[in-house]
């Protein structure tokens, strides 16, 4: 396996991904980082044919949550915002004012839904490589994707109902 070519090819979406869990550059480029030394360190153990993409974002989801473990012995966490209304989740991801509100309201829906939209939405990971990551099927990656979308559109519309006029 040639790193210089799967660190090209993988380092913007692993990137995108680990800013979606993280919301911090450093540190997600830390998670990247730590995720290709993972790699690197344990090339023998990869699988024949392993989708190598999947594998890379379940290192990095791994990561993550280690050091969200961590971290919750130092510190406690701060509650998220929620998002003004809007009706396709998706098209306000577009527009960079709705995105950083989105992606907050997007870390308060519980997991696997919130991994599954970020991986889908940001990502542009296939579903098939989202149900290989959670080792599932590929409908229930579409149905967990829908339902997080679902989720979202209603916690917008609430806080769309709660804003004064």
């Amino acid at each position: 396996m040639n790193f210089d070519v799967l660190y090209t090819a993988c380092f913007h979406k692993l990137y995108r991904f680990a800013m979606s869990l993280i919301r911090s550059p450093s540190e997600a480029e830390e998670i990247v980082q730590e995720t290709f030394f993972w790699a690197l360190r344990n090339a023998d153990k990869f699988p024949e044919n392993v989708n190598i993409d999947a594998w890379l974002f379940r290192v990095a989801r791994n990561i993550h949550i280690s050091r969200l473990r961590r971290r919750q012995h130092e510190a406690d966490g701060s509650s998220l915002e929620a998002v003004p209304s809007g009706d396709d989740v998706e098209t306000r991801l577009a527009d960079k004012d709705q995105a950083q509100l989105i992606l907050t309201a997007l870390h308060t829906l519980p997991e696997p839904y919130k991994e599954v939209f970020t991986l889908r939405a940001l990502g542009d990971v296939p579903y098939g490589q989202i149900a290989s990551l959670f080792g599932k099927g590929e409908s229930w990656a579409r149905v967990t994707y829908h339902r997080a979308r679902l989720m979202l559109t209603d916690m917008t519309q609430k806080e769309d109902q709660d804003e004064p006029s």
